[in-house]
């Protein structure tokens, strides 16, 4: 098992994270914990809400499928059912009956000379990526690093069952996250208290 995540997402999730606990410990220092509801609230809100949308959200190669949690959702996929990988906004997993899913926690570099400037590279340098990515698929990016992580362990599975078949229904399996619903609960009821409290 793999577990990704984007560098920068991490880095936002945790940005949130002190940035709400930083707003209500200085309101709760400076007016009292019985008259601090608005820093607590909006601080609870902030922290959860980054935690939520930047720490959650990832992407997982399991035994014999791959797992995008999003931030209220969680998808799978069968390496059998694995049809595509693709990169132009964020790394998406493409069933073999066509449904995608895209993952929030590996996104695609930002610019479009950046992405055109990578493909050529990969395409001149005749990088394995290149027969499944499209621009920006490249290690070093979020969705490249993803991709590869992906692209191996489906490699691996494949090859070591060759004559597996893909089943019934459709290639995407989503789901509820019910943690990640109730996380988003909490920080929207905490931001309200915050403001209107």
């Amino acid at each position: 098992m793999q577990t990704f995540r984007a560098r920068s997402s991490v880095i936002w999730g945790w940005g949130a994270v002190a940035l709400g606990v930083a707003v209500a410990t200085i309101h709760v220092v400076t007016v009292g914990f019985g008259y601090a509801t608005g820093g607590l609230g909006l601080g609870t809100g902030a922290a959860l809400f980054g935690y939520a949308a930047f720490l959650r959200p990832r992407v997982t190669t399991r035994e014999d499928h791959v797992e995008v949690r999003n931030m209220m959702q969680i998808a799978t996929v069968e390496y059998a059912r694995l049809a595509d990988l693709e990169t132009r906004w964020s790394l998406e997993l493409v069933g073999d009956d066509g449904l995608k899913i895209g993952a929030f926690a590996a996104p695609a570099p930002n610019t479009a000379q950046v992405r055109a400037a990578q493909r050529e590279a990969q395409h001149a340098r005749g990088d394995e990526k290149a027969q499944y990515g499209r621009a920006g698929d490249r290690l070093g990016t979020p969705s490249g690093d993803a991709a590869a992580m992906v692209h191996a362990a489906s490699s691996a599975w494949k090859a070591d069952h060759p004559d597996a078949a893909g089943g019934e229904g459709p290639s995407v399996v989503r789901r509820p996250d019910w943690t990640g619903i109730a996380i988003v609960v909490v920080a929207t009821a905490a931001a309200v208290w915050g403001l209107f409290g």
